[in-house]
């Protein structure tokens, strides 16, 4: 569908609010004399019932939404520390437009509307917070659902919200005292089962709060703890490269097809634990002032440990092969080594947030809010990943996915996987980086109230948020990690151990394969027999290789250059409600702009190309000089960047149910962190090819054009029904594209002017960089129902249901019969989502749907840098609870229930990259409310 000739966008956003400035204005016989918008008029009105649980989380989230100055959408807590899923993410998905990418089977980012988890601003209270990417992306799988109240998707701008956002602002919220009034306690515990693993772990939540002095003092304090050891069987292949000659380069079997490069067949055990709380008081001296003061601890360990078998496939070497109609190989054998692959990573994520604030109502028509908040995330990474491989000479065949089955490789060698002295020494590497955010930011609210019949409220304001970001990468020696690449020797037997796996029962998949301890394994490769043996088989002088482990302190992770970027975006703004009454109709407005001026500084450290010299019988390759000895040296960027963000949001209260809106808007996103590094790496350096790449501090941010329009019909409180309709123009889009740049060299050694030396002192080199290059446009439609039987008889009206479905669309999509596409939009695809609840007679049952259809995650990944798609996929998640009084609970849960399988392809869906079992699991616990 098209949505073109919606709002031409350039003049459709000061259109839109010129328009409804001017059915504000227009003369009528009266004004509306409430600026408080009002609910809906239900047939049977229950004024005098408090609803809570899921009804009561419906009927919030619906209030919320209609009475929103722009397009948004909520989820509310059931209770007090009671959110829908265990996960803030899987909660987000049931919203419409809301789609996520899951970490082994746990919901962790957000796309919103087709857009990216760095396309969305997540705020905590209303507040910037700090993450553990190195990006601008937010992991939701840090925070305990338990610890927040509820979260709205702000899918329009307004001008009080902080930029960032062209997907959308989500905002989520924890309890505060003075809100909960008088004491409350809970306490819950559960057993969380994981199917595949076996495992049972324990899951905690406590909180306690309570107000004092007749209301005027309050204090809350949360605490949760998680633990999950999941097991995920998978394969993985390493990407297809195109365009590729297959067989011995004498009597090659075919060319120009997509070759397959590996595959790899294993478990990843994720042992994973999650310790959050927090503590808030809050102290109203009097009615027109409040003070708060909250924080926010939180501690996420992801520790996972890989065993899998590798088996390589190098297109030169391949003896046999199938080619399909997309000239895709489909089948093959070949001959190379069965790898023994350990690897290994870990995620320690902890996490800090602090704030004050302080709400003054001086006068009736008069709110101020200053707020302070302090945020720091680290992720503790550095040195704590591994790969190392020992590998045993085999031949093997392979064959492609056929359905929804997964690739298979087979014909091994008779003693590969049995006779544990065939194992052979080959790479092993120890990395990982420490990535440290702070941010700290101040803001000045004031809301007024002018009094007049027509201008309901004045918003003004400032702010200053501070980011400052550090990636630094922690890992052995670069010059160590290949020492025995090669299977040049043999590796201690004793390392070697069986190892099987469950899944893969009816495929055509080894299943026992050896596996072995990786730091045992880097003990032997540096031990002097083992460097002995390698001397003796490469003919080198004895004590070459110990000589080598010497010098790089063997696999010992030491800090490599890295790279720090600092921002600090100074923003303020304006905006103002309107209200009137036009042929029996309410008419809102809210127009208002948004300026935000950054400042950048990034540094990082880099080699230094100096000059080009010739190689001696050699003409066609050229050796690098460095400065500095070949040591990295520092080097800092700074830039600035100012933009203009003006909004208008239009609601038209049709009737007291039926009510219709309209947005246009400008938004910004900037550019991804690790993109602003100002780090370069040479790559080749021949004749005819001179190659580099790095970051690029000179990146402007994205900037999208957006209008919106909806439809919201709310018959009942706890009935929604809308439709909305977006569009979205995005310029600046950031790719990685080549540019020719010239590089100043000494020229020593006399290299004529020609080619790739364009003068006496200049080389031009082809350098890949993000850069600011492509515009797109996103469109879409989406539907949702919200809905409850009340009207039932008897035990049917306990039950209610909740549907959506979103349609994205783009002019940029991926073209399957292009190779080396440089842009197309990622992330866009449709998605839906139901769920049947129950709830009467003290009990509460829920079972839920998300499905999100094929989508294109990378546009450049693995060898080859082709595309990864995502399959189609959709979970089932269920819960049920009893209520055995009006204190205590029983409850079981459920999430994947029927087992779906993720799977990631390439450029045609029988390129199957990757295939993981997560597996089902389930909780079952109790929970105490007092």
């Amino acid at each position: 569908m098209r949505f073109d000739d919606l709002v031409s966008l350039r003049g459709g956003l000061f259109a839109t609010t010129a328009l409804a400035g001017l059915l504000v204005l227009a003369p009528t016989s009266a004004y509306a004399q409430d600026t408080t918008p009002q609910p809906p008029i239900d047939p049977d009105p229950l004024t005098d019932i408090i609803v809570t649980g899921i009804r009561g989380s419906i009927e919030s989230s619906a209030a919320q939404k209609r009475e929103a100055s722009g397009i948004l959408d909520a989820i509310s807590s059931e209770d007090l520390g009671k959110f829908p899923d265990a996960n803030v993410a899987e909660s987000l998905q049931r919203i419409p437009g809301v789609a996520i990418d899951r970490s082994n089977g746990e919901g962790q980012s957000v796309t919103v509307r087709g857009l990216g988890p760095t396309f969305n601003t997540v705020l905590f209270n209303g507040r910037s917070f700090a993450s553990d990417n190195f990006n601008r992306a937010f992991s939701f799988d840090l925070i305990p659902a338990e610890l927040i109240s509820g979260a709205q998707v702000y899918k329009s701008a307004l001008a009080p919200l902080q930029g960032g956002g062209i997907g959308a602002t989500i905002n989520v919220e924890t309890p505060r005292p003075l809100d909960v009034k008088g004491f409350r306690g809970i306490v819950s515990g559960k057993a969380l089962y994981e199917a595949n693993s076996e495992k049972v772990t324990p899951q905690l939540f406590g909180l306690v709060s309570n107000t004092f002095d007749d209301g005027r003092f309050g204090l809350l304090a949360s605490i949760s703890y998680q633990r999950r050891i999941a097991s995920i069987d998978r394969t993985t292949t390493d990407g297809y490269i195109p365009n590729t000659t297959i067989g011995p380069s004498s009597a090659p079997i075919a060319r120009n097809v997509y070759a397959p490069r590996n595959q790899d067949v294993g478990n990843t055990r994720d042992d994973r634990t999650r310790l959050g709380a927090t503590v808030v008081g809050q102290f109203a001296p009097n009615d027109t002032l409040t003070f708060t003061v909250d924080g926010l601890y939180n501690r996420f360990k992801s520790d996972q440990e890989t065993r899998s078998l590798g088996s390589w496939f190098e297109p030169s070497s391949y003896a046999t092969a199938t080619i399909d109609e997309n000239r895709s190989v489909t089948a093959l054998t070949t001959s190379g080594n069965a790898d023994f692959i350990a690897s290994g990573s870990v995620r320690e994520t902890t996490t800090y947030q602090a704030g004050f604030n302080t709400e003054w109502q001086p006068s009736d028509s008069l709110r101020m809010v200053l707020d302070a908040s302090w945020s720091r995330a680290k992720n503790d990474g550095g040195g704590r990943n591994f790969f190392a491989v020992i590998g045993s000479p085999s031949a093997y065949s392979w064959t492609a996915a056929e359905g929804g089955g997964v690739p298979s490789t087979f014909g091994y060698g008779p003693a590969v996987f049995s006779n544990p002295a065939l194992g052979r020494t080959h790479i092993a590497v120890v990395g990982g980086n420490d990535v440290t955010e702070l941010v700290n930011e101040f803001r000045w609210n004031n809301e007024w109230q002018p009094g007049g019949d027509l201008v309901r409220m004045v918003r003004f304001g400032a702010m200053r948020t501070m980011r400052d970001k550090d990636n630094l990468p922690i890992t052995s020696d670069p010059n160590i990690g290949c020492v025995y690449c090669g299977y040049s020797t043999l590796a201690d037997p004793t390392l070697l151990t069986p190892f099987s796996l469950k899944s893969f029962s009816g495929d055509n998949v080894p299943r026992n394969f050896f596996t072995f301890d990786a730091r045992r394994y880097l003990d032997f490769l540096a031990s002097p027999a083992a460097t002995t043996a390698l001397d003796l088989a490469r003919g080198q002088p004895a004590g070459t290789t110990a000589a080598i482990y010497a010098a790089s302190n063997g696999y010992a992770a030491t800090p490599q250059p890295g790279a720090r970027v600092k921002e600090t975006v100074y923003a303020s703004y304006v905006d103002a409600d309107f209200e009137n009454e036009i042929g029996g109709m309410t008419l809102f407005v809210n127009i208002g702009a948004r300026y935000e001026y950054t400042q950048l500084s990034s540094s990082g450290q880099q080699l230094q190309l100096t000059d080009l010299l010739p190689v001696t019988g050699d003409p066609t390759i050229y050796n690098g000089v460095y400065a500095n000895g070949r040591e990295a040296i520092p080097i800092t960027r700074r830039s600035n960047y100012s933009n203009l963000l003006p909004a208008a949001n239009v609601r038209l209260s049709i009737t007291p149910q039926l009510q219709m809106r309209v947005a246009a808007y400008r938004t910004l996103t900037r550019p991804a962190i690790g993109d602003l590094a100002p780090s370069l790496d040479i790559g080749t350096l021949r004749p005819a090819t001179l190659t580099a790449s790095g970051g690029n501090p000179a990146l402007r941010p994205y900037s999208a054009d957006n209008a919106d329009l909806s439809v919201e019909w709310y018959p009942t409180r706890t009935t929604t029904l809308s439709a909305a309709v977006f569009f979205k123009k995005i310029d600046d889009f950031v790719i990685q594209s080549f540019a020719l740049e010239d590089f100043a060299i000494a020229n020593a050694g006399g290299l004529p002017i020609g080619g790739l030396i364009v003068g006496p002192n200049a080389a031009r080199f082809s350098v890949r960089r993000p850069r600011n290059a492509e515009a797109l446009e996103v469109r879409g439609l989406e539907l949702n129902l919200v809905h409850t039987l009340d009207w039932a008889p008897g035990v049917l009206s306990g039950l209610g249901v909740q549907a959506n479905a979103t349609f994205v669309d783009t002019n940029r999509p991926f073209d399957v019969d292009q190779v080396g596409q440089s842009f197309a939009a990622e992330g866009i695809g449709n998605s839906q989502n139901a769920t049947v609840f129950y709830e009467k007679f003290g009990v509460s049952a829920r079972l839920a749907y998300n499905r999100r259809e094929r989508f294109l995650q990378t546009l450049a990944g693995g060898p080859g840098n082709e595309p990864v798609f995502v399959r189609n996929y959709g979970q089932f998640d269920g819960s049920a609870a009893l209520n055995i009084n009006s204190f205590a609970q029983v409850f079981v849960e459920g999430t994947n229930l029927f087992n779906a399988k993720y799977i990631t392809t390439g450029r045609f869906d029988n390129q199957v990259l990757t295939f993981q079992n997560f597996g089902p699991r389930y909780d079952a616990g109790v929970r105490f409310s007092f």
